[in-house]
Formats: structure tokens, C-alpha cells, sequence
């Protein structure tokens, strides 16, 4: 089993795509697709499912996926420990949207501290308006937002991801069987909601008044990812970003609701001041976020 392979394997998990993946690490596709080929041969189980121009993980492809990083952070890890002249230190200061840290940050540590054991990171959670704020004034390096295209003049954007946004019920709920959902219905559902001011919960909030509609939620909550778990155990319905709810959609334990009267995507976008001196630290980061 080699390491590329299995980073081509990360690639295409993240990217549901073959060609993209195949763009972004300079193989050609027919490449890609055999070390796909190889990597479940090796495994004895298919690990995507192709129909038509969508790739998605099969369950076993999903229980790879934990080992798959672990695979890559380990090699980094092993890498950085025989090159301690190249180690970058000092101290690098990030902000991030909650959604974004609950769900891409634990892996996304995991691989900076083996690249850079001797940066301090300093982290923490805000609204997005907040780290402008802060980016602007110099108290942090680099902020991590979940929201609309953001675009600056005085900052760089150095990722910028579309993130759709979606609604979610239980298993089982009586919307999940329909094949559309007006917001009418909606507005007579219990919700889980975000705090007021979020980006993506603004949005809802924007459909629904359109139609001259509210939802009321019976909760909001800061954290998408403990939504998400309440969602699961039956309380309520949500509107939370794919990537949140991905795996349990996978599972089955959550049904996405077809609301084409609120299509709602979002920017997973990382900047830094153009004024800022780009150090070492900030360039290790962003080069793990574009990948």
C-alpha cells in the first residue's frame, strides 16, 4: 500500500471527483483511476461508488477514510522527525468559524504538528465579522470562514471552497419520503437551529421571509456538529452545511430534505492581510488547508 496512493485516495474523498483530484495532484486521470483500482484490489472492496458523474465513499470507503489520514499524518510525522534542521517554531494565531473547527480542525492539527512540532498555535472561534476585525488589527495571522463570497481588497484569499447548505431531518421523519418540500412545510416543523447571525442560518432565515414565512426554532445552539447529533436522536429538524452532516447521511442515520426553494452554498474561504509578512508557520497552514 503507498503513500501516494492513499494520498490519491484523500484527494478524491474530499473532492468527489476523479478528474479533480487528478488536476490538483498532476496525474493524469486514467492514473488516478488506477491507483484507485490497485488501492481495492489490495483491500478487497470497493471503496467509491461511480453513478454517472458523482463519487461518493461506500461505507467501506468511509471506515478507510479514518485510517487513511492516520496512514499520511504517521509518514509526516516519521518525515519531520528525521529533518529537525527544517523545523519551523514561533507562533501562529488562527481564527475559525465554528463549523469549520468542529469538523476539519482535529485532522488538520493532527497533520500541522507533525509538519511543525514547534509552533505554538494559537486558536480560537468566532463570527466572521469578528475575524475580519481581528485580521485587520494584527491579532491574528489567518482567519478560517464559513460564508458568503468574502471579497477584500486589503486581505488575500488563499483557499476558497464552495460549501452547500442543506436540511436535515431523523431517519424515519414524514418529510423524508417526499420527494420536494415547500417552505410551508417547513415553517410548521420543529427546528434545531444556529445562533441568529450566522451566516448560513441568516440565509434561511432570508428564504423563508420571501415567501413571508418564519421559522421559530425551540433551540439555537453555536455548535453545528452537537446539532447534528440532536438532529439524529429525533428532535428536530436543522440547516446545517453538507460537510457537517455528511457522514451521517452516509449512515442513514439523517435524511436530507429536498427544499428547492432554499438552495443555499456558502464559501469555505481562508485569508490573511496582504500587508502581513507571510512566515513560514502561515505557509505550512495554508498549503494543508488547499490540500
Amino acid at each position: 500500500m503507498e503513500l501516494r496512493t492513499i494520498n490519491t485516495f484523500l484527494h478524491i474523498a474530499e473532492l468527489h471527483s476523479f478528474s479533480r483530484a487528478a488536476r490538483e495532484l498532476g496525474y493524469s486521470q486514467s492514473a488516478v483511476s488506477a491507483q484507485v483500482a490497485q488501492l481495492e484490489a489490495e483491500l478487497e472492496t470497493p471503496l467509491f461508488d461511480r453513478v454517472g458523474k458523482t463519487v461518493r465513499l461506500t461505507d467501506a470507503g468511509q471506515t478507510f477514510l479514518t485510517y487513511a489520514r492516520s496512514l499520511l499524518a504517521t509518514a509526516e510525522q516519521a518525515k519531520a522527525a528525521l529533518q529537525p534542521a527544517r523545523q519551523v517554531s514561533g507562533t501562529l494565531r488562527v481564527a475559525l468559524a465554528d463549523s469549520v473547527c468542529s469538523t476539519f480542525l482535529p485532522d488538520l492539527l493532527q497533520r500541522y504538528h507533525a509538519l511543525c512540532p514547534q509552533v505554538e498555535l494559537v486558536l480560537r472561534t468566532a463570527t466572521d465579522d469578528e475575524m475580519l476585525q481581528m485580521l485587520g488589527s494584527n491579532q491574528i495571522d489567518l482567519a478560517y470562514t464559513l460564508d458568503k463570497p468574502l471579497l477584500q481588497p486589503s486581505f488575500v484569499l488563499a483557499v476558497d471552497e464552495p460549501e452547500p447548505i442543506c436540511v436535515v431531518a431523523p431517519a424515519g421523519h414524514p418529510l423524508a419520503g417526499q420527494a420536494e418540500v415547500t417552505l410551508q412545510e417547513l415553517a410548521g416543523q420543529e427546528f434545531l437551529l444556529t445562533e441568529r447571525g450566522m451566516s448560513y442560518r441568516d440565509a434561511l432565515d432570508q428564504c423563508m421571509a420571501a415567501q413571508g414565512l418564519a421559522i421559530k426554532p425551540f433551540l439555537e445552539l453555536g455548535s453545528a456538529s452537537l446539532l447534528c447529533q440532536m438532529v439524529e436522536h429525533g428532535m428536530g429538524l436543522s440547516f446545517l452545511p453538507e460537510y457537517i452532516v455528511q457522514n451521517a447521511l452516509a449512515a442513514g442515520t439523517l435524511a436530507r430534505l429536498n427544499v428547492p426553494a432554499c438552495r443555499v452554498e456558502m464559501r469555505r474561504q481562508l485569508f490573511y492581510h496582504r500587508d502581513k509578512w507571510l512566515t513560514p508557520q502561515m505557509k505550512a497552514f495554508i498549503t494543508l488547508v488547499q490540500k
